[in-house]
């Protein structure tokens, strides 16, 4: 009878060892996921500079840490990388991501503004936590790309001397025909004639720069007769990169000096 109350007590201590383990994978708590920081504000001109320090500690063995990101004008989740393979033992991991690590196709739509979203996902064989982090795109706005002005500018040529007021659009006067006055691009510039039309329709600078850089130049311009108005439109690039549109309306004569001759009108830049 002794030796039977021995065994039921064993019995009963193995029972406990037994639920003791279980109470031990209960307690088992989920991967803590740390992301630092947790809110990223990056303005999209300094895309360059995001950095994301990524930190997971579990109580048992890691067996996949998945890093994937999100935009918020998108459902489709962009992957990172995927961690599957761990020396025995390790539970914590640490990993840090820049921009190089984020993927390229999600970089081209994050360059307008809006959220991103990066994500987390650890797990063990019992238990598993994600976690994310918030990444705000902001915007700067554009430099300002309407054209400036319209300002007046005047050209004057006395006698056999070269025209002035022209040099700062990448022109020269130093010629006339019997009826035009001969205007010409100076070496490095580029002259292109364009349409009456265009003094409105070209609003922008990028506009100019496409209208120019596209554009047939031309050595010489011979179209600002001796009559008194007219409505011409030129555009200009200068050697040192400058961009003008120019709206020639006028030519005058000194009456007392028939070679004191001046063209005046407007530009924009």
């Amino acid at each position: 009878m002794k030796k039977l109350g021995i065994y039921f007590m064993m019995l009963a201590m193995a029972a406990v060892t037994f639920v003791g383990c279980n109470k031990d994978d209960d307690e088992l708590n989920n991967p803590r996921i740390t992301i630092n920081p947790a809110a990223i504000v990056v303005d999209v001109e300094n895309l360059g500079d995001l950095s994301i320090a990524v930190t997971v500690i579990a109580d048992e063995e890691l067996t996949s840490v998945k890093f994937y990101i999100r935009h918020s004008a998108y459902t489709e989740s962009f992957p990172v990388t995927e961690v599957t393979s761990f020396d025995k033992g390790v539970k914590t991991l640490e990993k840090t991501f820049t921009i190089a690590d984020l993927p390229a196709d999600l970089m081209v739509i994050g360059q307008t503004e809006g959220n991103m979203t990066f994500h987390v996902d650890a797990n063990t064989e019992k238990t598993a936590s994600t976690q994310s982090a918030t990444i705000e795109i902001k915007m700067t706005p554009p430099p300002p790309d309407d054209l400036a002005g319209p300002l007046p500018f005047t050209w004057n040529r006395k006698g056999s001397a070269d025209g002035t007021g022209l040099a700062q659009f990448g022109l020269e006067w130093t010629s006339n025909t019997s009826t035009n006055i001969v205007i010409k691009p100076l070496p490095g510039a580029k002259l292109v004639v364009l349409t009456p039309n265009d003094w409105t329709a070209i609003t922008t600078v990028t506009e100019l720069e496409t209208a120019v850089d596209t554009g047939t130049g031309v050595e010489k311009w011979e179209a600002i007769p001796t009559k008194t108005t007219f409505n011409y439109v030129i555009a200009t690039k200068t050697a040192g990169g400058d961009y003008f549109l120019l709206n020639p309306t006028e030519r005058t004569i000194n009456p007392s000096d028939p070679g004191d001759r001046t063209v005046t009108g407007e530009y924009k830049y």
